[in-house]
């Protein structure tokens, strides 16, 4: 399970070009998140807490937004928030019949992974079933085909969804701690 983060229990949206204490507070617990996140890494990544929504601290919430399976915009919502803030317990709960953006993401990991064979579509079917059952064997989670807070949590420290989230993310040089693969 993940561990809850102390956050501001105000969560006003945050987005680029933003300058507050509130900007301040969420870069914090972002870099808490991060690290207890990051599996892929060296030297986990880290942004500077100076209350200013730079770039860096944009590019450092695409990069938990891709992890946590969440939309990708840059923008600290109210579901980038939560994550911050919950972690994967904030996350909704996948089975059969459900459909989205989180199941075609949830589909194209296990594919990247070898646990999925089929079409990426979306579409939260009988193969999803297993392949969510073999990907639950394999980390020692109880088998049932559900993606709950525990699969969720292991889904999201997968090498190869690290290593596509990344892709997208930026190495920073000087001060900045850079995310080296």
């Amino acid at each position: 399970m993940t561990a809850a983060i102390q956050c501001p229990k105000n969560r006003i949206t945050l987005r680029f070009g933003a300058n507050s204490p509130s900007v301040r507070e969420m870069q914090k617990a972002l870099n808490l998140r991060l690290v207890q996140m990051d599996t892929i890494t060296k030297h986990p990544l880290r942004i500077v807490v100076s209350g200013y929504f730079d770039k860096e601290t944009q590019n450092a919430v695409k990069y938990l937004q891709g992890l946590a399976f969440l939309p990708i915009d840059g923008i600290v919502g109210l579901e980038t928030w939560a994550y911050i803030c919950e972690g994967a317990a904030s996350l909704p709960t996948l089975s059969l019949g459900c459909s989205g953006l989180s199941v075609k993401s949830v589909q194209q990991a296990l594919k990247d992974s070898i646990f999925y064979t089929g079409t990426v579509d979306g579409i939260f079917g009988l193969k999803t079933i297993q392949a969510v059952r073999d990907f639950q064997i394999d980390h020692r989670l109880i088998a049932d085909g559900i993606i709950g807070e525990l699969t969720w949590n292991a889904l999201s420290h997968l090498e190869s969804h690290a290593i596509r989230c990344s892709t997208n993310a930026f190495t920073y040089f000087g001060s900045v701690k850079y995310l080296a693969i």
